[in-house]
């Protein structure tokens, strides 16, 4: 962290306790089990924290324990017999927020934030590791996208930084607007705006106007990214301008885009996307290790933000080749077990309208190995409203076209794709949980099997996923 002990003590009018010289910190946490070493973290409580929030100023020892260089508290009387640096202040929820403030105000670096319905958490990892071969960037990579990881994101801006990549959920028109001044970025991007948790926001047109409003803290002369390809890029663009004014520039296949994909190739052995496009004129030729139907497209969106922040776009190009996606993309593995060995395409994290079109057509590009079999496990979509019915009966055909000859269901708001498959003879099981399919589908894996598994993260296929990879061992393929 760029912002020392004192600093922090000075900001946050607090006091430090058991301080040692030259104290220093990695960075900010809240969730004590994300805890990294000498990181500083903050203890919550539910009065100042809101309702629901757990009291962790008596788990100062469990907070030390992993490997946290100092804690914030406060309660003066919890530092009692703990001889650990223990700053503490009046309010610990204004606290950090004091800090993030200041960094943000005080700490000259490019700020992006980036939002939509699906793709935020991809496009963060994919810009910090293309800025990183050429710059400092810093981000948090996992999809933590609230006030709080945001604040902590910010507060604990590093020596040497120059961009700050933030990801910010916007589930309501407030969520939006507080998040986006909370950052006051220099450039937003908008990944895609599709039908993920309509019911969060009430109707479609709510939806489309609260993704708009994450452009509310744009600073003077920042610029706005879109997905020029997006079925509702001209209700987004429209919900911004009616917002304020803002620099627009997109990324699509589309002749007027500013970033434009010409051509894309997959190829299926090596699991790597081929693409030709151009960014602002300037023509690139890269590959990206990575699965997705919306891969080539959603490559564009770093590049072209790379190339606005002043970097070198053809180098970032270059460097897509060493890109690691993260897990809640998708990957593939290999879970070699005494019987042989079977791919696993895991996609269990969570389940979308446009991410399940995308992921199937990727099963439609796979094969398993000769004499293997395509096993699919389909997880229900939440939160998607009156179309929860049409876009589950919508999977079939897409699950018969990616050639799947096993099929498993779970969720009872996926039964509807059952009435539309043409061959029901592939269908083995549904479960409104998981745990009914479980014992079938562990049985039923093969050498040369390729299974694929999606569903919204709140079935917790993940689980289920665990349990897969626990039958051998795994090893990483994409």
């Amino acid at each position: 962290m760029l912002l020392t002990a004192e600093q922090i003590a000075d900001i946050t009018g607090g006091e430090w306790l058991n301080a040692v010289p030259a104290l220093s910190f990695h960075g900010i946490r809240v969730n004590i089990e994300r805890i990294e070493k000498d990181d500083i973290c903050f203890t919550s409580n539910p009065k100042q924290w809101g309702t629901g929030i757990p009291y962790t100023e008596e788990h100062l020892t469990q907070i030390f324990a992993k490997g946290a260089a100092a804690a914030v508290v406060t309660d003066h009387s919890r530092a009692a017999g703990i001889d650990r640096p223990v700053l503490v202040v009046e309010d610990s929820r204004q606290a950090l927020e004091a800090i993030a403030l200041y960094a943000r105000d005080n700490v000259p670096v490019k700020r992006v934030l980036v939002t939509g319905t699906e793709g935020k958490t991809g496009f963060k990892n994919q810009l910090y590791q293309l800025l990183n071969f050429q710059t400092r960037a810093h981000a948090t990579l996992d999809s933590s996208n609230l006030n709080v990881p945001i604040l902590c994101s910010m507060a604990s801006i590093g020596e040497g930084d120059e961009v700050e990549v933030i990801e910010a959920s916007v589930a309501d028109g407030k969520a939006g607007v507080i998040r986006s001044n909370l950052v006051r970025p220099d450039i937003c991007v908008l990944t895609e705006v599709g039908f993920e948790h309509i019911t969060s926001h009430g109707s479609f047109e709510n939806l489309i106007a609260n993704k708009a409003s994450i452009t509310d803290g744009l600073k003077e002369g920042g610029i706005c990214a879109l997905n020029g390809d997006s079925v509702n890029y001209e209700l987004v663009r429209e919900a911004i301008y009616r917002r304020k004014y803002v620099d627009l520039v997109t990324f699509g296949s589309g002749r007027k885009c500013n970033a434009r994909l010409h051509r894309a190739d997959f190829d299926s052995d090596k699991l790597v996307w081929h693409i030709v496009a151009s960014v602002e004129g300037i023509p690139l030729s890269y590959s990206v290790p990575a699965l997705g139907e919306h891969v080539p497209v959603s490559s564009l969106a770093p590049l072209l933000v790379v190339h606005r922040l002043g970097y070198d776009v053809r180098r970032a190009a270059a460097d897509f080749i060493h890109f690691r996606a993260a897990e809640t993309m998708g990957h593939i593995d290999e879970v070699v077990t005494g019987k042989g060995s079977f791919r696993f395409y895991n996609h269990s994290h969570r389940a979308s309208v446009l991410s399940y079109a995308s992921a199937l057509k990727d099963l439609r590009r796979l094969r398993p190995r000769p004499g293997g079999r395509k096993i699919a496990v389909i997880g229900n979509m939440l939160n998607i409203g009156e179309i929860s019915r049409r876009s589950h009966e919508d999977l079939a055909p897409l699950i018969e076209k990616a050639g799947v000859d096993r099929l498993y269901t779970v969720g009872r708001f996926a039964l509807p794709l059952h009435s539309k498959l043409k061959n029901p003879a592939i269908l083995v099981k549904h479960g409104d949980k998981y745990q009914e399919i479980e014992p079938l589908l562990l049985a039923d894996l093969r050498d040369g099997d390729l299974l694929f598994m999606k569903g919204h993260h709140r079935i917790w296929l993940k689980d289920l996923a665990d349990k897969i990879y626990a039958l051998g061992t795994r090893r990483e393929i994409r």
